[in-house]
């Protein structure tokens, strides 16, 4: 069984001269505080035109079966970057048998909602830190 719910999500655009190497700065300056899994990273030029993308995930992970996931997927063409964040609280535990229907009715009915609770919290935290890096 997996839950997901998406409890933020942000988009915006920068100009710059050169969206690519700021895009790579960008998920640089949150490296160096947090775990990054870079999902893409590409570069296309063709004549004047230039384009980039960049996806990445920071993930903080709660307990065994939950944990927040923040995804950055940021796109640049020529002068514009354009940068869209999407924060989810995923919950996924694996089912197979009898003992483990128990424990997922056990953990969706007691656990589930205060780390639900944390979750929220601790995304607006996270939101209010990466608006400083951006």
């Amino acid at each position: 069984m997996e839950i997901r719910e998406t409890l933020f999500s942000k988009t915006f655009s920068l100009e710059n001269e050169d969206p690519y190497r700021l895009s790579l700065d960008f998920m640089r300056r949150i490296a160096e505080n947090y775990a990054v899994y870079e999902t893409k990273n590409t570069y296309k030029t063709d004549g004047p035109v230039k384009k980039c993308t960049v996806v990445f995930d920071v993930i903080e992970q709660l307990d065994k079966f939950s944990r927040i996931r923040i995804c950055f997927t940021i796109e640049g063409e020529n002068r514009v970057l354009y940068v869209d964040v999407v924060g989810e609280f995923i919950v996924k535990i694996s089912q197979d048998g009898f003992f483990t229907d128990v424990f997922t009715e056990f953990y969706i009915n007691n656990v589930f909602p205060s780390l639900r609770k944390i979750s929220e919290k601790r995304v607006k935290e996270l939101e209010a830190e990466l608006e400083s890096v951006y």
